[in-house]
Protein backbone atom coordinates (compact mmCIF):
# COMPACT_ATOMS: atom_id res chain seq x y z
CA UNK A 1 0.00 0.00 0.00
CA UNK A 2 1.30 3.29 -0.95
CA UNK A 3 0.50 6.64 0.84
CA UNK A 4 -0.31 10.33 -0.60
CA UNK A 5 1.13 13.14 1.16
CA UNK A 6 -1.96 14.06 2.73
CA UNK A 7 -2.04 10.30 4.04
CA UNK A 8 1.23 10.66 5.47
CA UNK A 9 0.72 13.66 7.26
CA UNK A 10 -2.24 12.70 8.64
CA UNK A 11 -0.08 9.67 9.62
CA UNK A 12 3.16 11.59 11.15
CA UNK A 13 0.31 14.00 13.27
CA UNK A 14 -1.04 10.87 14.93
CA UNK A 15 1.80 9.33 16.04
CA UNK A 16 2.76 9.16 19.75
CA UNK A 17 6.27 8.38 20.73
CA UNK A 18 6.71 4.96 22.00
CA UNK A 19 9.23 5.89 25.06
CA UNK A 20 10.76 8.68 26.70
CA UNK A 21 13.59 9.06 24.25
CA UNK A 22 12.12 9.00 21.15
CA UNK A 23 10.99 11.50 18.64
CA UNK A 24 7.89 10.56 16.97
CA UNK A 25 7.74 8.21 14.24
CA UNK A 26 7.94 10.45 10.21
CA UNK A 27 7.53 8.16 6.89
CA UNK A 28 9.26 8.99 3.68
CA UNK A 29 6.72 9.71 1.15
CA UNK A 30 9.46 7.56 -1.15
CA UNK A 31 8.37 4.33 0.96
CA UNK A 32 5.57 1.75 1.21
CA UNK A 33 3.57 1.42 4.46
CA UNK A 34 2.48 -1.98 4.94
CA UNK A 35 0.81 -3.59 8.22
CA UNK A 36 3.90 -6.46 8.31
CA UNK A 37 6.12 -3.97 8.41
CA UNK A 38 7.12 -1.24 10.52
CA UNK A 39 8.87 1.52 8.80
CA UNK A 40 11.23 3.37 11.60
CA UNK A 41 13.00 6.79 9.96
CA UNK A 42 16.52 7.03 11.06
CA UNK A 43 15.90 10.72 12.12
CA UNK A 44 13.58 9.43 15.27
CA UNK A 45 16.86 7.46 15.82
CA UNK A 46 20.17 8.96 15.03
CA UNK A 47 20.79 10.64 18.37
CA UNK A 48 20.94 7.66 20.16
CA UNK A 49 23.88 5.50 21.29
CA UNK A 50 23.93 1.84 19.23
CA UNK A 51 22.88 0.71 22.05
CA UNK A 52 19.64 3.08 22.84
CA UNK A 53 18.87 2.91 19.23
CA UNK A 54 18.24 -1.56 19.30
CA UNK A 55 16.34 -1.00 22.49
CA UNK A 56 14.11 0.97 20.83
CA UNK A 57 13.83 -1.73 18.46
CA UNK A 58 13.60 -4.60 20.11
CA UNK A 59 11.00 -3.72 22.90
CA UNK A 60 9.89 -6.93 24.05
CA UNK A 61 11.02 -10.54 25.48
CA UNK A 62 10.16 -13.69 23.26
CA UNK A 63 10.33 -12.04 19.92
CA UNK A 64 12.55 -11.97 17.03
CA UNK A 65 13.59 -9.11 15.79
CA UNK A 66 14.03 -8.52 12.12
CA UNK A 67 15.56 -5.08 11.04
CA UNK A 68 16.37 -4.06 7.30
CA UNK A 69 18.37 -1.24 7.49
CA UNK A 70 18.00 0.44 4.04
CA UNK A 71 19.08 4.07 1.95
CA UNK A 72 17.83 6.63 -0.63
CA UNK A 73 18.67 5.39 -3.74
CA UNK A 74 20.21 1.77 -3.38
CA UNK A 75 19.49 -0.58 -5.74
CA UNK A 76 20.22 -3.45 -3.68
CA UNK A 77 17.79 -2.04 -1.06
CA UNK A 78 15.21 -1.68 -3.64
CA UNK A 79 15.85 -5.16 -5.34
CA UNK A 80 15.63 -6.81 -1.60
CA UNK A 81 12.60 -4.69 -0.54
CA UNK A 82 9.65 -6.53 -1.83
CA UNK A 83 11.55 -10.02 -1.01
CA UNK A 84 11.75 -8.70 2.72
CA UNK A 85 7.84 -7.56 2.64
CA UNK A 86 7.17 -11.35 1.26
CA UNK A 87 9.26 -12.80 4.38
CA UNK A 88 7.58 -10.97 6.89
CA UNK A 89 4.15 -11.35 5.24
CA UNK A 90 5.41 -15.16 5.38
CA UNK A 91 6.29 -15.40 8.89
CA UNK A 92 4.07 -13.33 10.88
CA UNK A 93 1.43 -15.84 9.10
CA UNK A 94 3.16 -18.37 10.39
CA UNK A 95 4.83 -17.27 13.63
CA UNK A 96 2.24 -14.54 14.35
CA UNK A 97 3.11 -12.57 17.78
CA UNK A 98 6.96 -14.24 17.97
CA UNK A 99 8.45 -12.03 14.92
CA UNK A 100 8.78 -8.72 14.77
CA UNK A 101 9.98 -7.07 11.32
CA UNK A 102 10.92 -3.49 10.31
CA UNK A 103 12.81 -1.27 8.29
CA UNK A 104 14.98 1.33 9.31
CA UNK A 105 15.56 4.14 6.11
CA UNK A 106 17.85 6.52 5.85
CA UNK A 107 17.87 9.76 3.84
CA UNK A 108 20.61 10.57 1.28
CA UNK A 109 21.39 12.08 -2.00
CA UNK A 110 24.79 13.16 -3.28
CA UNK A 111 24.88 16.33 -1.69
CA UNK A 112 23.65 14.81 1.82
CA UNK A 113 25.42 11.62 3.01
CA UNK A 114 25.41 12.69 7.01
CA UNK A 115 22.46 10.55 7.69
CA UNK A 116 24.52 7.18 6.10
CA UNK A 117 27.24 8.26 8.14
CA UNK A 118 25.18 8.77 11.39
CA UNK A 119 23.63 5.38 10.51
CA UNK A 120 26.85 3.55 10.34
CA UNK A 121 27.88 5.32 13.58
CA UNK A 122 24.56 4.01 15.58
CA UNK A 123 24.21 0.64 14.19
CA UNK A 124 28.40 -0.18 13.55
CA UNK A 125 27.01 -1.24 9.62
CA UNK A 126 29.31 -1.17 6.01
CA UNK A 127 26.97 -1.29 3.56
CA UNK A 128 23.09 -1.28 2.49
CA UNK A 129 20.90 -3.39 2.74
CA UNK A 130 22.10 -4.75 5.82
CA UNK A 131 19.67 -6.92 7.83
CA UNK A 132 19.87 -7.66 11.78
CA UNK A 133 18.20 -10.18 14.13
CA UNK A 134 17.84 -9.45 17.87
CA UNK A 135 16.11 -10.82 20.43
CA UNK A 136 15.58 -9.30 24.42
CA UNK A 137 17.42 -10.60 27.22
CA UNK A 138 17.80 -9.34 31.00
CA UNK A 139 20.63 -8.25 29.87
CA UNK A 140 19.27 -6.22 26.86
CA UNK A 141 18.94 -6.97 23.55
CA UNK A 142 21.45 -8.83 21.77
CA UNK A 143 22.42 -9.36 18.49
CA UNK A 144 21.90 -12.56 16.87
CA UNK A 145 22.58 -12.21 13.01
CA UNK A 146 24.29 -9.17 10.33
CA UNK A 147 24.41 -9.58 6.94
CA UNK A 148 24.73 -7.38 4.00
CA UNK A 149 22.54 -8.30 1.20
CA UNK A 150 21.43 -11.95 2.35
CA UNK A 151 20.13 -14.22 0.38
CA UNK A 152 16.27 -14.18 2.05
CA UNK A 153 16.00 -18.14 2.59
CA UNK A 154 18.93 -17.42 4.58
CA UNK A 155 17.53 -14.90 6.51
CA UNK A 156 14.23 -16.58 7.45
CA UNK A 157 16.43 -19.81 8.17
CA UNK A 158 18.54 -17.35 10.72
CA UNK A 159 15.01 -15.95 12.03
CA UNK A 160 13.80 -19.32 12.80
CA UNK A 161 16.72 -20.65 14.54
CA UNK A 162 16.39 -17.22 16.47
CA UNK A 163 12.66 -18.66 17.58
CA UNK A 164 14.05 -21.08 20.87
CA UNK A 165 16.38 -17.90 21.90
CA UNK A 166 14.16 -15.52 22.16
CA UNK A 167 11.68 -17.85 24.30
CA UNK A 168 14.47 -18.80 26.62
CA UNK A 169 15.76 -15.80 27.09
CA UNK A 170 11.69 -14.28 28.32
CA UNK A 171 11.92 -17.70 30.58
CA UNK A 172 14.54 -16.61 32.00
CA UNK A 173 13.91 -13.12 32.61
Amino acid sequence: MTISLFEEFTLISSIQPISSFEAPLTVSSQLSIDEDVEVVEFQRLKDLSDTNAVEVLAKEFGIVYVTAITRDGCSGCMEQKPLFLELAQKMKLDLAGRVHFANVHIRYTEDDREESWESKRVFRHAAYPTYLVHVRSKNGVLEVYRAIYPNMDELEKQTRESLDLAKFYKDAA
